[in-house]
């Protein structure tokens, strides 16, 4: 796993759900198809994506900066966070998010680090550079640089890992089960 992740950011603001991340009429619900429900991830918050099968992957977003409450509004799905990472989304930084949607997220290999006020910090198509471990954030369009809460021991490993079914594959394999 790569400590380091570049790319070009995206801003929403706060309270952003996990029906605003996909539209649920867009969860494939027998079995999860994350490639599928990706062609619809912010369908109707980004502008240019709406109506638009894979509109949000074309824009060329890695990097999702979110306000307070990131991924709120239900429970434990992890539908919309899937779809994220399936649509290029190598990270998410937000002010602060649902523990539902964190859970989720981490357990699919998709970073999310808590950084304050985060969304006065960025603006739409930065180029960031951030260390997913340490936390430490790099604009590199702007020059600044952040600390975020890096991930901890634990989650690196779950990323590290390529998320926590294959992290439970590799243990089992090690202790011959």
């Amino acid at each position: 796993m790569s400590e380091r992740i570049e790319g070009k950011s995206w801003i929403c603001g706060d309270s952003v759900t996990v029906y605003q991340v996909l539209a649920e009429s867009h969860w494939t619900m027998k079995q999860m198809d994350a490639e599928e429900m990706s062609h619809w991830v912010f369908d109707e918050l980004e502008l240019r994506a709406t109506g638009k099968k894979d509109g949000f992957r074309n824009l060329g977003y890695d990097i999702v900066i979110a306000g307070k409450c990131f991924g709120c509004g239900s429970k434990s799905v992890e539908h919309p966070m899937a779809a994220l990472k399936a649509a290029g989304v190598k990270l998410i930084i937000a002010e602060s998010t649902s523990r539902y949607s964190y859970r989720n997220a981490i357990n699919l290999a998709l970073p999310v680090l808590l950084c304050p006020d985060i969304t006065k910090k960025v603006h739409p198509d930065d180029v960031l550079s951030v260390d997913i471990l340490e936390g430490n954030i790099k604009n590199l369009t702007t020059g600044e640089e952040w600390s975020a809460t890096g991930l901890g021991p634990f989650a690196g490993k779950i990323i590290s890992a390529g998320g926590m079914t294959e992290m439970i594959r590799q243990r089992r394999k090690e202790y011959g089960l």
